[in-house]
C-alpha cells in the first residue's frame, strides 16, 4: 500500500541496494592467450600493472596477450588471465651425442640437435688426443653444407658453443642441446689416448603438456636413502621455471618440548648469490608436524589446481596456496620426527638410451659443501647444488630443464648433509655453529612449455593457420586449438568467473575460424560477456573483412578493421597489432566516463589509445562498405587521431541488439538482476519477497534511465505472472520491459537557403 503524504515537507526513502551491487562489483574482461610466464589454462584475477607482471612477465614483443593486459589495465582495475599453454609436446629424434673417454671414463660432453624437426647431420669425424694440448678436434657434416670443425675443450676459440652455440635460435642448422664444458675441461686436460666418439642418443620424447618445474623429494635425518618427506612444485608452468627459483632450507634445529625439528624456507632468485641473496619469500619455524600450526603445508599451502579439457574444475590438497610462487607436495608413510637434511638425486636432463652406454655417462650433478665454513656467528654459505662455481655451474645448469621420458638419475647421488658435514648423529650438538652448517640449496627441472623449442612465435605478417603466436589453429583437432579450447572452457561457467568482456588476439577467423567460432558460442552460452575478435590477417583487404563479418551472425561479438600500428615499449619500434590489442581498453574506458550503454566509439569515447598508424587509411566510402557488412571501421581523422568509429554487432537481423550499447546495457543488467535473484533462492515466494526484488530492480533501472540508457522500463512480479499454479511448481516468474536509448549515428542537417525578406517562424 502506498504511502499517503498529507501535509507538505520533504520525505526520503532509503532502498538497500548496496550488498546486491558487490556482486557484481569487480567485473572486467578476460584475456586468453599465451604469455611469458604464470599458470596454464587457470584463470587468474589480476588488478594492477605490478602483480600482472610478477605472475605473467612484462610484455616483449612475443605475444599480443600481454599488451592486451597492459592496454586494459590502463583503463579498468580488474582483468581475468587465462594463459593458453601448449599441449601434446614432441619428440626430439635421434639427436647426437659427443663423448670423451679417458681417465674419467666415458662422459657425454654434449648433445647436438638439429634447430628443425629433421636430424640434419649426415657424417662425423672424432680425433685421438695424444696430449692435454691437444685441439681435440671433431668434425661433423651437416646436410647442405662442408664438414664443420669444432672442439670439444672449452677453452678453445672454436669449441662447440662457438661453432654451434647452445640456442634453437643460432645461426648454425644444427645447435648444441647440452653442453657439459666442466667435464670436458677435466676429461680431455687427463686423458692423454683418449678419444672423441659420436653416438646416438635415443630419441628424446617431451611428450607431455606444459607443466611446472619441480624439486627433487626432500629426505629425513632419520634415513636418508628412502624417506621422502615432500616436495615444491612452482605454480608457473613452463622452461622458464626451472630458472626461475631455488629453494634454500637453513636454521634446521630441535625445539623445546616436541619431537619435531624446526627449520626455515627461503623461496630466492634463481641468479642470487649466497653472498647477495635475493630473497622473494622467508617462512621461519616451519615444521612436519600436521598439528602444529606451522606444520609446513599449512604455511606455504599445497592447493594443485586443474581444470579439465571441458572446463570442470578440480582442487587437490588441503591449504590454500600463501606462498605466490610455490606449492608443496607432501609424501605420506613418514611417521618420524623429520626434518629435511638433504634431497634426492637429480634426474638426467638427456635419455642416453642403451646404444649411448647407459644413462651413466651423463656427467653427474656437483654439489658443494659451502655451509661447512661457516662460523658460529655468519651463515653465508649454503651447500647443495653448486650454481656460483662458473665451470660447475655450467654443467649444473644442464639438469635444470625439461625431462625426456625415460631418463633417469643415472650416476647422480641424493645429497645429504650428514655426509658432507661429518654429522653423523644429527641434533647431537645444537650450537650455533652446528645449526649454521645445516643449510642447503636446491634447483628446480622438469618445468616444460609443452612444444619444441624449434617452433618460432609467428606474429603480424607472418600468422598462419598453422602458427599464430606458436600455436596450430588450422583445424578442430590441430594441438593449438585443443589448448585454446580448454582455455576457453576454463571460463564457460559463469558461476566460477564474472566477466564481461572477451579478448583472444592472434586468434584471427579468416585462418582460425574453429577457435573464434568457439569463442562466440562460449559468449552466447554465458549470455553474459561480450566478445571483441578479429576477423581479418595484417594485410587483408576490405571485401575479405567483410566476407568475413557475413559468415558470423551475432550479437555477443564485434570486430574492427583495420590493424593498428603500436610502439612496442621493448624495442621502441612501430609494431602492428590487431585491434582486439587495443580495444578492450577503449571500452573499459567507455564504462569508466560513461557506462557501458554509451557506445564505446566516436570521438568523445572512441580515441585510440595507444594507436600511431593505421595499416589501411580508410576513405568515407570505404567505411560505409565496411559498416554495411558489419565491420566496425578504424577511422583516421586530421587533428583528432585514430577512431573507432563504429558500434555494431555481428547480428545479421536488424535489431536493437545489432548495436553494440544495446547488447552491453543487456548484460549489465542481467548481471545485475541475477546477482539480485540469486539471494531470493529458497525464500518464502509471497507477496514480500516479490516486492523485496522489485523494491531493488526499480531504483537500479531508474538510475540508468536517468544515466540515459533507458527510454522507459517495466518490472512485472505479482499475481498476475505468480498465479498458483506457477507458485505450486515452486517458481517465482518476473517479466522485464526495457526500452533502450538509441545512438544519434547519423546526424542529418537541411541547410535551407531562403529568400530575401523571408521571415523565420518560430
Amino acid at each position: 500500500m502506498a504511502e499517503k503524504i498529507v501535509s507538505p515537507g520533504v520525505f526520503t526513502r532509503e532502498n538497500e541496494i548496496s550488498f546486491l551491487a558487490q556482486g557484481i562489483g569487480n567485473i572486467g574482461a578476460v584475456v586468453i592467450g599465451p604469455f611469458e610466464k604464470g599458470p596454464a589454462f587457470l584463470p587468474i584475477v589480476v588488478n594492477t600493472q605490478s602483480e600482472f607482471e610478477e605472475i605473467f612477465g612484462t610484455p616483449d614483443g612475443t605475444y599480443y596477450s600481454g599488451y592486451t593486459v597492459q592496454n586494459y589495465l590502463r583503463e579498468a582495475g580488474t582483468v581475468t588471465i587465462v594463459k593458453v599453454g601448449h599441449k601434446g609436446g614432441y619428440s626430439h629424434v635421434t639427436p647426437l651425442g659427443i663423448t670423451l673417454s679417458g681417465s674419467n671414463g666415458v662422459e657425454l660432453i654434449s648433445a647436438l640437435s638439429s634447430t628443425t624437426t629433421v636430424n640434419e647431420i649426415a657424417g662425423f669425424s672424432g680425433s685421438t688426443l695424444t696430449s692435454a694440448a691437444s685441439a681435440s678436434l671433431f668434425s661433423i657434416t651437416v646436410l647442405g653444407s662442408d664438414p664443420i670443425s669444432a672442439s670439444v675443450l672449452p677453452s678453445a676459440n672454436n669449441d662447440i658453443s662457438d661453432i654451434f652455440g647452445i640456442s634453437v635460435n643460432g645461426s648454425q642448422s644444427t645447435y648444441a642441446y647440452n653442453y657439459f664444458e666442466n667435464a670436458a675441461t677435466n676429461n680431455t686436460i687427463l686423458s692423454a689416448g683418449g678419444t672423441v666418439e659420436l653416438v646416438e642418443l635415443a630419441t628424446q620424447d617431451f611428450a607431455y603438456d606444459t607443466t611446472f618445474a619441480s624439486t627433487p623429494w626432500f629426505l629425513s635425518q632419520v634415513d636418508l636413502g628412502s624417506n621422502p618427506l615432500f616436495r615444491f612444485h612452482t605454480l608457473g608452468f613452463g622452461n622458464v621455471y626451472n630458472k626461475e627459483y631455488k629453494v634454500s632450507i637453513s636454521n634446521i634445529k630441535k625445539i623445546a618440548n616436541t619431537d619435531f625439528p624446526a627449520f626455515s624456507i627461503t623461496i630466492r632468485d634463481y641468479d642470487d648469490t649466497d653472498k647477495r641473496k635475493s630473497v622473494k619469500e622467508t617462512f621461519n619455524n616451519v615444521n612436519l608436524n600436521p598439528a602444529s600450526p606451522n606444520y609446513l603445508p599449512k604455511i606455504i599451502g599445497d592447493i594443485n589446481t586443474t581444470i579439465d579439457a571441458n572446463g570442470k574444475i578440480s582442487q587437490n590438497g588441503d591449504y590454500s596456496n600463501r606462498s605466490k610462487y610455490v606449492r608443496v607436495e607432501m609424501a605420506t608413510g613418514f611417521t618420524d620426527a623429520s626434518a629435511p637434511y638433504g634431497h634426492g638425486a637429480y634426474t638426467n636432463p638427456v635419455f642416453v638410451g642403451v646404444a649411448g652406454g647407459g644413462e651413466t655417462i651423463v656427467p653427474t650433478v656437483i654439489y658443494t659443501t659451502g655451509s661447512n665454513a661457516n662460523t658460529s656467528s655468519g651463515k653465508t654459505k649454503y651447500s647443495g647444488i653448486d650454481l656460483e662455481t662458473n665451470s660447475i655451474e655450467i654443467d649444473n645448469n644442464n639438469y635444470l630443464a625439461p625431462l625426456p621420458d625415460g631418463a633417469t638419475v643415472g650416476s647422480n647421488t641424493a645429497f645429504a648433509l650428514d655426509t658432507l658435514l661429518g654429522l653423523v648423529v644429527p641434533f647431537l650438538a645444537e650450537t650455533s655453529l652446528e645449526i649454521n652448517k645445516r643449510q642447503f640449496t636446491v634447483g628446480f627441472q622438469g618445468g616444460f612449455d609443452g612444444i619444441s623449442p624449434t617452433i618460432t612465435s609467428n606474429l603480424g605478417g607472418d600468422i598462419t593457420a598453422l602458427n599464430s603466436q606458436g600455436f596450430d589453429l588450422s583445424s578442430a583437432i590441430a594441438s593449438g586449438t585443443t589448448s585454446y579450447i580448454q582455455a576457453i572452457n576454463a571460463i564457460s561457467n559463469p558461476d566460477d568467473y564474472d566477466i564481461n568482456l572477451v579478448s583472444a588476439p592472434g586468434v584471427i577467423r579468416r585462418l582460425h575460424s574453429y577457435v573464434f567460432d568457439y569463442i562466440v558460442d562460449m559468449v552466447e552460452s554465458r549470455e553474459d560477456a561480450f566478445f571483441i575478435g578479429d576477423t581479418t590477417a595484417m594485410s587483408d583487404s576490405i571485401d575479405l573483412a567483410v566476407e568475413q563479418g557475413e559468415a558470423i551472425d551475432s550479437n555477443y561479438a564485434a570486430t574492427y578493421y583495420p590493424w593498428v600500428k603500436v610502439i612496442d615499449n621493448t624495442t621502441n619500434k612501430l609494431t602492428a597489432v590487431p585491434p582486439s590489442v587495443l580495444m578492450p581498453a577503449i571500452y573499459a574506458s567507455n564504462d569508466a566516463i560513461a557506462a557501458e550503454w554509451w557506445a564505446p566509439a566516436g570521438l568523445n569515447r572512441g580515441g585510440i589509445v595507444g594507436a600511431v598508424s593505421v595499416l589501411n587509411r580508410l576513405t568515407h566510402a570505404e567505411r560505409d562498405t565496411l559498416y554495411e557488412g558489419k565491420i566496425n571501421p578504424i577511422a583516421t581523422f586530421p587533428g583528432e587521431g585514430i577512431v573507432a568509429f563504429g558500434q555494431k554487432t555481428l547480428q545479421e537481423q536488424p535489431s536493437a541488439l545489432d548495436r553494440i550499447n544495446v547488447r552491453r546495457l543487456l548484460i549489465r543488467v542481467k548481471k545485475f538482476i541475477a546477482s539480485t535473484s540469486r539471494y531470493l533462492v529458497f525464500e518464502q515466494n509471497t507477496a514480500t519477497t516479490r516486492n523485496r526484488f522489485i523494491n531493488t530492480v526499480n531504483p537500479y533501472l531508474e538510475n540508468i534511465q536517468q544515466r540515459q540508457g533507458l527510454y522507459t522500463f517495466k518490472v512485472v512480479m505479482d499475481e498476475t505472472n505468480n498465479t498458483p499454479d506457477v507458485i505450486d511448481r515452486n517458481i517465482m516468474a518476473g517479466q522485464i520491459f526495457l526500452q533502450p536509448t538509441k545512438t544519434a549515428e547519423f546526424i542529418i542537417l537541411d541547410f535551407n537557403i531562403m529568400p530575401t525578406g523571408a521571415s523565420f517562424s518560430g
